[in-house]
């Protein structure tokens, strides 16, 4: 009779001699993928979500009042995380800088406006300036902040206004109406500083909850743990059914086989995933990778991502042995796994987002290994992994193992 241990310990010499061509494969591919990751991160639309809508302004702002505004943007509001203003002497030169895409639009201050504004009759109007033809997502939202600054100060100028005018029909003194006019002006700009505070803000990133760095690295990353049961191909080129029978005839049954030779399979499987998390490691550490970027991407704890990364590699890896296991042929092998791979991947989100996708394919990809592994892998970025897919990672494993162990049975008989 042949025991399991014996058993196991014959699959891992068998995986350790293949072992150096399967790293060698493992870092071919983590190399592929580092360029696209980097291609990703430096892509124009990466970095066009990094920067700010720049604002031209022509005209004079030494004005006491259009100086304050133009300061409590730039300095003070929330908005100078998204608007940066940019002065310009004249407007010819801010129409040649929004026509070569310098800035997003510019506004005309002139005098007349000045003298309004100083006045507070409110009967002059800024006018703003955009590119014309179809409309990109600067012209959409430089006509939303458009008309949030429109409400802000008309309503804002329309109370001062008729504070004013009630006071001076009232017959109150002009010393008294200055004072609680400008009482109310410290009012609206205390407001409009603190307005920030009175909402919650929750950033919904590229989907699910994760920023553009988490969101690839997360589908990149659970691509190339698929790909690591791809790479480990050559361990079950060779078997034969008639060794499987010869061992049933020495106590190992299809049920120990699968499992014996499971162990080991998984075991290189975590194996690549530590030399990758190695090298990331290595290469923030020499700075070839920015620290910011893997902050973003959810990885600044790389021991306890790793860990949490081992219940993926387990149902991976059982999903390979069940691909691997059941086709006959090594054409059948390679192709169906791939296309299974890039199919499951696609429709999970790994490649594009998963919110462009009609709603049916979304729930589809939302249910399938890779799916309840995305939704796993991004609740572990966001702090607060989730049981429910834990859970359903662990059942998909045991299925994909069940299904293994009846088709080796087969094999068997």
């Amino acid at each position: 009779m042949v025991r399991f241990k014996d058993y196991l310990t014959i699959q891992y010499k068998r995986i350790i001699k293949l072992l150096p061509g399967i790293l060698a494969m493992i870092l071919a591919v983590a190399a592929l993928l580092s360029v696209v990751a980097f291609a990703l991160v430096n892509s124009e639309a990466y970095n066009l979500e990094k920067q700010r809508y720049k604002l031209g302004i022509v005209g004079d702002t030494d004005d006491e009042m259009i100086s304050l505004g133009v300061n409590m943007i730039g300095t003070l509001d929330e908005s100078r995380f998204m608007i940066e203003l940019v002065e310009y002497d004249d407007e010819a030169s801010a129409r040649d800088a929004m026509r070569n895409a310098d800035i997003s639009a510019y506004i005309v201050i002139t005098e007349a406006f000045s003298d309004a504004l100083d006045a507070m009759t409110n009967d002059e109007k800024l006018t703003y300036y955009a590119t014309s033809g179809q409309k990109g997502i600067s012209n959409v939202m430089m006509d939303e902040i458009a008309l949030i600054a429109t409400n802000i100060i008309v309503y804002s100028e329309t109370g001062i206004c008729t504070l004013r005018e009630i006071m001076k029909e009232q017959g109150f003194d002009k010393r008294v109406r200055y004072e609680k006019v400008n009482d109310l002006f410290m009012v609206y700009i205390a407001s409009l500083v603190t307005r920030t505070k009175v909402t919650e803000i929750k950033e919904l990133g590229l989907s699910d909850g994760l920023s553009t760095p988490a969101y690839y690295f997360s589908g990149i990353l659970l691509f190339f743990i698929l790909l690591l049961s791809f790479c480990q191909i050559s361990f079950f080129l060779g078997q034969k059914n008639a060794s499987y029978q010869f061992l049933m005839s020495k106590g190992i049954t299809a049920p120990v086989q699968v499992i014996g030779e499971y162990i080991p399979f998984l075991t290189v499987t975590l194996i690549g995933v530590a030399v990758i998390m190695g090298l990331i490691a290595s290469a923030t550490n020499f700075g070839l990778v920015d620290s910011e970027i893997l902050t973003e991407a959810g990885l600044d704890n790389l021991i306890q991502f790793s860990v949490g990364l081992i219940p993926v590699c387990i149902m991976f890896s059982a999903l390979g042995f069940l691909i691997f296991e059941v086709l006959i042929g090594v054409i059948n092998k390679i192709l169906v796994a791939f296309m299974t791979y890039i199919g499951m991947g696609y429709v999970s989100g790994y490649f594009y987002p998963k919110t462009f996708f009609p709603e049916l394919v979304q729930k589809v990809g939302e249910i399938i290994p890779t799916g309840v592994a995305f939704s796993y892998l991004g609740s572990i970025i966001s702090g607060a992994p989730d049981n429910l897919d834990l859970l359903f990672i662990f059942i998909y494993a045991v299925i994909f193992l069940l299904i293994a162990m009846f088709a080796r049975q087969q094999k068997i008989r």
